[in-house]
């Protein structure tokens, strides 16, 4: 359930957007969404603050449409990602970290797509950290592996799980195959590579001798082979064993290939040993 925007979140995110914009932009934004533009209706003999000017026009439409929506509006229009692709990396999100913070505890928030969506009501300050803390930023809380970010950085830019996940464990394979000097895929890959008997790739200080380093190559192969049965063979976008919309199934996958790839820091091709 929602609740009425306060004026003072309107002035807030009109600070927030007068930044972003550029006055004949903010002129141009008006035409387009048909606001009034005080500082022409009144014949001023000054130019208004931009953040003014943004402020006021927005004020004035919700007032005559009693309505929130020319305020979603303009957010909107200013926040299209397309315009920020030339923007310094962080720039997109630092602007929608921003708006948000002031939305969410009105019961919306602004997309990844740039639009704007009702949530349910954030109420305290420890939630709407949670809230707005991006996925990359609780990644790095886990320490993750750099390999990772190398294969799928733009999906997590997007926060596309599936696909980031997906491209993330085609980065493990890649990573099998430049050890093993094979070109197989998927599961016959890891098969191949990790062979009980004449094996292609080695742990490193592992020569397959005792009970513990046989298991413990055995646990690396499965772990790959897992990784490829649950993250890289799926191809539709609705997965069995893991939600590609789940957050919290994302960081356990990433997690999991972040141990693969720091296992395979530590690993070698046969012929290295000759």
């Amino acid at each position: 359930m929602t609740k009425p925007i306060d004026n003072s979140v309107v002035e807030s995110i009109s600070r927030i957007l007068a930044d972003i914009l550029t006055g004949s932009k903010i002129t141009t934004m008006f035409k387009i969404l048909q606001l009034s533009d005080f500082d022409t209706l009144n014949n001023r003999p000054y130019t208004s603050t931009k953040w003014i000017r943004i402020n006021e026009s927005i004020l004035d439409r919700c007032h005559k449409t009693k309505s929130a929506k020319p305020f979603f509006q303009v957010i909107e229009y200013v926040m299209k990602p397309q315009d920020f692709i030339s923007q310094p990396d962080g720039y997109w999100h630092s602007c929608l970290k921003q708006i948000n913070s002031q939305l969410i505890f009105y019961g919306y928030e602004l997309n990844d797509a740039g639009k704007i969506h009702k949530i349910q009501i954030v109420e305290t300050f420890s939630d709407a950290k949670k809230r707005l803390i991006s996925f990359k930023e609780k990644l790095s809380l886990y320490e993750i592996h750099p390999k990772i970010y190398e294969y799928c950085r733009e999906e997590l830019f997007r926060e596309n799980y599936f696909h980031a996940i997906f491209e993330a464990s085609k980065g493990i394979l890649n990573r099998v195959r430049q050890i093993s000097e094979l070109d197989s895929d998927g599961n016959s890959l890891i098969d191949q590579a990790f062979r009980s008997k004449q094996p292609l790739i080695l742990i490193r200080g592992n020569l397959l001798q005792t009970l513990t380093e046989k298991s413990e190559y055995s646990g690396l192969k499965s772990l790959l082979n897992t990784i490829v049965y649950m993250y890289r063979n799926p191809q539709a976008h609705e997965p069995k064993l893991y939600n590609p919309k789940s957050e919290t199934d994302a960081i356990t996958a990433f997690t999991l290939m972040s141990l693969a790839h720091r296992i395979l820091d530590n690993c070698i091709n046969v012929r290295e040993l000759n």
